[in-house]
């Protein structure tokens, strides 16, 4: 009962919203766009103690990192996977921590890919077939949707590009 009780209570401290807000579902995978060559932090908890940094090799020349987000609480974003892509894929982190939003993107956008005025497929289209090369804002994500800012406005897709290597367009 002890264990149990303990577990249970670590994970009750672990989720914690920030300042009130709740943590909002996700499943996304989106890039690492951190340039400190330190690395990137992932924390316990949203604004908390630093428990793993994420960084490139030193002799990386074009690889880069990518993270699946299961949560969101204001700017923070749980993950429980972050993995190395280049010429093959390399797991470098499992568990849960959380990055900021500030340190998490896109290189763009999937060509053919639509924008949308919500998280659901049937929401009003901003822009549909936008320029995949261009800057993308990370603001959110819900479900399988992410909340991007482009030129075309803000609004919600499924259609990031990942990859660092090219244009997706």
């Amino acid at each position: 009962m002890r264990n149990m009780c303990g577990i249970l209570a670590a994970s009750l401290c672990f989720a914690r919203p920030v300042a009130g807000a709740e943590i909002q579902a996700c499943n996304v995978t989106v890039d690492v766009i951190d340039t400190d060559p330190k690395g990137t932090n992932l924390r316990d908890a949203p604004g908390g103690k630093v428990m793993a940094v994420l960084k490139l090799p030193a002799d990386n020349v074009d690889d880069w990192i990518e993270v699946h987000v299961v949560g969101q609480s204001g700017d923070w974003f749980l993950i429980d996977a972050a993995t190395l892509v280049g010429d093959g894929e390399k797991s470098i982190f499992k568990g849960s921590g959380y990055a900021h939003r500030s340190v998490l993107g896109s290189s763009g956008l999937q060509s053919h890919t639509t924008i949308l005025s919500d998280h659901q497929v049937k929401s009003p289209v901003i822009a549909s077939n936008p320029s995949g090369d261009q800057p993308i804002g990370f603001l959110g994500c819900w479900g399988d949707f992410v909340k991007i800012h482009t030129k075309e406005g803000t609004g919600w897709t499924k259609g990031l590009c990942l990859n660092q290597r090219t244009t997706c367009s």
